[in-house]
């Protein structure tokens, strides 16, 4: 039986399952106040089921698309990657750079059934349970806590947000602590999206399908635990009705099962296998529906001093660092879909240095790195393992070449185990994977995202243990910087700090590639990924 035909039964196999699934799980439609009228229906996969429903909670990219569909914050980015207008139409800030305050629109309204206008209290009240120990949010520290009085919250000693203020319905007051440049780039992310109090509220305060209520270009119309979602277009969106109908999303954890639905024409469309590459390159027909889209991401290799005794030592780390060839990773694993990451920042974010050359792939350099920590042809080393995403085969393909490489160039045993995305992203947050290979892709375009958010000492997402003071204070004086070449300037000098220290191995920058069905026409595209699909459509 050929590759292809393996695949095809292996993709009927799981359509009967997720039928039948369906069949037997499926919802009172009744419950919906939402359903899809027309046929003009945008389908493509979940990689893996939601992770939460809860825009507070999120913090994988594949759910926040899908979450974003539904709700929406008082700004947004656009097609330009600027930060613009949304549900607040416009804002000033302070002489001092520390108080914003947001106009909001007066035409926003939650889904069915409540239908009401969004105030200014409502945002106090979604930020503020977002904040809430009780909530658990694992993200609202990275991106509320610099709103004033946002850590006595966080930390359970009050319940009121001193930085938030509604002056009356229409008008928000948010004030920071310092002067931070980026601040309305975090305002994009869903921890600053506004919920709906009352759905929340009647549900127990617990949130589940029936609280997804938003302001969004779309709302829930089904919901199937594991299998699929589908949401319905909002006839009354304060941009306007959208074009689709619906957006059907089934959950298809198998990369092979959603190439081959695709091909099926199962799907409008799909990631791609970067083995595949060759052959949809061949293909006259598919070879056209090919795009590829930059995103501001860095894959790296994380070496986690917490958990891995042998990475507290900087030789062993910058020895891990410089025994990978990045080269043939990228065109081996990922077909050349990628650019080789020198430093950590990546391509389209403003302030990216590109002149930093980082450390350079020296087999000979990483083997005497390695004995002068005590480690000569890797003699003694613990046994390592390497932890990935499951469910994608050009990150096993890179993971396997990583371990190649440390087998070749430093004489180190390396296990590699895949982990299911909601538990690796458990295990990560337990600081218990001494290694593993990962994206960070940008949620708002500065630098401070990718240095400042991710390996200053202390920070929620400083998760392998990385602390240097000289590093902390080049941030720390970025961070509230406001002269813009200055802020760049620090920045950069941070980045090469953190470089060389190697609390992470940068490897690549990459491309998102996928497959596109020509009927697809519309579709909004930023660098941090797909917009909200106001404006696609798969009208035949």
């Amino acid at each position: 039986m050929s590759l292809f035909a393996r695949r095809s039964l292996l993709a009927a196999v799981l359509l009967l399952a997720l039928v039948a699934a369906g069949g037997c799980g499926k919802k009172d439609a009744s419950r919906w106040a939402y359903s899809v009228q027309g046929g003009n229906v945008f389908r493509y996969a979940m990689q893996s089921r939601p992770t939460t429903l809860d825009p507070a909670l999120v913090e994988d990219g594949d759910t926040i698309d899908m979450l974003m569909q539904v709700f929406e914050g008082l700004v947004m980015w656009s097609d330009k990657n600027e930060v613009v207008p949304n549900i607040a139409e416009k804002w000033e800030v302070s002489p001092d750079g520390r108080t914003y305050t947001f106009h909001l629109r007066s035409d926003v309204k939650f889904h069915k059934p409540y239908q009401r206008v969004v105030t200014a209290e409502d945002f106090v009240w979604s930020m503020t349970r977002a904040l809430l120990p009780a909530t658990k949010s694992p993200t609202c520290r990275s991106y509320l806590l610099d709103i004033d009085g946002a850590a006595d919250v966080a930390d359970g000693r009050t319940a009121t947000v001193r930085g938030l203020k509604a002056l009356d319905a229409g008008t928000l007051q948010i004030t920071i602590d310092k002067r931070k440049p980026y601040f309305l780039g975090k305002l994009t992310y869903p921890t600053a999206y506004v919920v709906c109090r009352e759905a929340i509220e009647k549900h127990g305060g617990k949130f589940s399908e029936e609280t997804v209520i938003g302001t969004g270009p779309f709302a829930m119309a089904d919901y199937r635990l594991g299998y699929s979602i589908t949401l319905a277009a909002n006839p009354d969106y304060h941009l306007g009705k959208p074009v689709l109908d619906g957006i059907e999303r089934p959950v298809l954890a198998d990369s092979n099962a959603r190439q081959t639905k695709f091909e099926g024409d199962g799907l409008d469309i799909t990631d791609i296998q970067r083995a595949d590459l060759p052959r949809l390159r061949k293909d006259p027909e598919l070879s056209k529906q090919l795009r590829e889209f930059s995103r501001a991401n860095v894959w790296y290799l994380a070496l986690n001093q917490q958990d891995f005794k042998p990475f507290k030592d900087k030789r062993v780390r910058q020895a891990f660092a410089m025994a990978i060839d990045k080269d043939t990773v990228i065109q081996i694993a990922l077909q050349g879909t990628a650019v080789k990451a020198q430093g950590i920042v990546p391509p389209g974010v403003p302030g990216r240095n590109v002149k930093l050359a980082g450390l350079a792939f020296s087999p000979d350099k990483a083997q005497k790195l390695l004995a002068d920590a005590g480690f000569p042809g890797g003699q003694g080393f613990p046994r390592l393992t390497i932890s990935f995403r499951q469910g994608y085969k050009y990150i096993e393909d890179a993971a396997i070449a990583v371990r190649s490489d440390l087998k070749r160039n430093l004489g180190i045993e390396v296990d590699l185990q895949q982990v299911e995305w909601a538990q690796f992203l458990t295990q990560r947050a337990n600081g218990n994977m001494p290694c593993y290979l990962l994206r960070w892709s940008a949620d708002y375009l500065d630098p401070q995202n990718f240095l400042s958010l991710m390996l200053r000492t202390g920070s929620n997402e400083n998760q392998v243990g990385y602390s240097n003071p000289e590093f902390d204070r080049l941030c720390d004086a970025a961070d509230v910087e406001p002269d813009t070449a200055k802020r760049m300037k620090l920045y950069a000098d941070a980045e090469r700090i953190a470089v060389d220290d190697a609390p992470w191995a940068p490897l690549f920058h990459l491309r998102d590639v996928e497959l596109h069905k020509p009927r697809v026409r519309g579709l909004r595209d930023g660098l941090m990924g797909h917009l909200p699909h106001i404006t696609t459509t798969v009208a035949k």
